[in-house]
């Protein structure tokens, strides 16, 4: 198969939460789940900060560096790593956007406020809630909201919006900007019973003239777009990829499927003469001249980064193993030859790396001198100390070694009694257990419905095992399968149940039951 020559940039202390390229390709930055902060130039060793909490994001506003917080709020820093300026958002930040004259930030209350590049809050306290995605566009910036609804806000006021959707709600599941700046945007509409309203659909906005361009029914969820000047292609939750074409006619049109990469898109870059996308453990790439590529991660790819000056592409990941070493950043340079090589050789440029920064076993534990040039005279005295109480204690014990050897049998019969219970007790907790959550009446004022959600997130043990969610009404008629779900009830009482799965086949079960007054 074909495949680039893949390099590591970098190890990470720990995992990767956000990577940004600057403009001219000088400049690295990437955030790690510890609050460290690394700004690396020209590919030297990284200088770094510390921040209070997780960066939700970060980007280069010309040389410097901006991060969002979710502990405090907006920090600027410079090619050193030392503060220009901070911007406290109260309640943190859950998201950041970079627009053309300012920044938007969502705090963890699902707020919006507008800050300008000198760190100045222009704009807050505005009427937007439970804002779950922000999406710059020219001048403005587009919002969506929890519940469907879809703003342009230009820093000041709103000059377009879409209502949400349907009678029991919808999910925005993806939004874009195509190649001549209309809106894109994905849903997900919420049923009780299939129908039209649960339909997964496509639309295209021209939002400075409130036309709906496009409106046409998908088969897959539509979660990752990308464009330039001339193309936009969509990444959809079944690995397929899609072009989004527009007519002569200024109408638009869903390509056949270019690409499948047989997972959820997770990344989609437009590079060079190709097509870059991440999905599960593999960049996949599709070059205009119809070859496909391919590179393998040590992680999940979750970020990728794009530098058109140097023609370079840098990607990130996590495997999501907790007893697995640290994944590396990659880097590619997309101007090098494709290479031909076995599917078996692609993870050699993280695991010969590995190996060259290790050292072996006859080194570390050889007799010679040959690391003492390493440590100072100071630590090599102490080393020879250390030495000779080890020779002196190996001495000692040689007459006793048979006493030893009977006792340490027995401690590892104990031990090893002791950790067959401590397994079966971990089998039995681990084990997720369907909480469909409490019992609960809602009143619904003046109307003759209300809206309620659905929530199986009070399910205990290891979801990461649940492989099937199932909601049943108390008709016995499964109305979804989704974790968390909105329902559109009228007065009454109704019995919901929660069923779930694991991946070992174990079934639990549990019910809610809510009462509409």
């Amino acid at each position: 198969m074909l495949t680039h020559e893949v390099s590591v940039a970098f190890r990470p202390q720990t995992t990767v939460s956000s990577l940004a390229v600057s403009k001219d390709g000088n400049f690295l930055a990437w955030s790690e789940k510890n609050g460290l902060i690394n700004l690396s130039i020209d590919g030297n060793k990284p200088n770094y900060t510390s921040i209070e909490g997780d960066a939700k994001g970060l980007f280069f506003q010309n040389i410097n560096l901006i991060i969002g917080d979710d502990n405090f709020g907006l920090k600027c820093l410079d090619k050193q790593c030392e503060l220009i300026w901070e911007c406290e958002i109260p309640g943190g930040i859950s998201l950041i956007e970079k627009c053309q004259d300012f920044i938007a930030v969502v705090d963890n209350l699902g707020r919006l406020s507008i800050v300008s590049y000198n760190g100045k809050i222009t704009n807050n306290n505005l009427e937007f809630t439970s804002i779950i995605k922000l999406l710059s566009s020219k001048n403005c910036v587009i919002i969506v909201q929890e519940d469907g609804s879809v703003y342009c806000f230009d820093g000041q006021q709103v000059i377009w919006n879409r209502p949400s959707r349907g009678e029991v709600g919808e999910a925005i599941t993806a939004v874009g900007i195509d190649s001549f700046e209309n809106l894109i945007i994905g849903r997900e509409g919420y049923a009780l019973v299939p129908g039209d309203e649960e339909a997964l659909e496509i639309e295209v906005w021209d939002v400075y003239h409130n036309e709906l361009i496009l409106r046409d029914e998908i088969k897959n969820r539509l979660i990752v777009t990308v464009s330039n000047s001339i193309d936009t292609y969509l990444g959809f939750d079944d690995g397929a990829i899609h072009s989004l074409e527009r007519l002569d006619d200024g109408k638009y049109n869903l390509s056949d499927k270019i690409f499948d990469c047989k997972y959820p898109v997770k990344t989609l870059n437009i590079a060079n003469d190709c097509v870059v996308a991440g999905s599960w453990f593999y960049l996949h790439g599709i070059t205009m001249s119809g070859d496909n590529w391919m590179v393998e991660h040590q992680g999940i790819i979750q970020y990728s980064a794009y530098c058109i000056a140097k023609n370079t592409f840098y990607f990130a990941g996590d495997d999501q193993n907790d007893y697995t070493g640290i994944e590396p950043i990659g880097v590619i340079d997309l101007s090098s030859k494709l290479l031909e090589r076995d599917k078996s050789e692609l993870t050699l440029w993280f695991e010969l790396s590995e190996q060259n920064n290790k050292l072996s076993a006859e080194e570390i534990y050889s007799d010679d001198d040959k690391l003492e040039s390493l440590i100072s005279i100071e630590e090599q005295s102490q080393l020879k100390f250390h030495d000779d109480d080890l020779n002196n204690l190996l001495t000692a014990l040689e007459g006793d070694d048979e006493q030893l050897l009977e006792d340490v049998d027995k401690e590892k019969l104990v031990g090893d009694n002791l950790l067959e219970e401590l397994l079966d007790e971990v089998k039995i907790t681990d084990l997720p257990i369907a909480n469909a959550g409490d019992d609960c009446v809602y009143d619904c004022g003046d109307e003759n419905h209300s809206i309620i959600v659905l929530d199986s997130s009070n399910t205990s043990g290891d979801k990461s095992k649940i492989v099937s969610y199932s909601w049943i009404d108390d008709s016995g008629k499964e109305i979804s399968n989704l974790p968390k779900l909105r329902v559109k009830l009228a007065r009454g009482k109704y019995r919901f149940e929660l069923r779930i799965i694991d991946n070992d086949g174990n079934s639990t079960l549990d019910s809610i039951q809510v009462e509409v007054i």
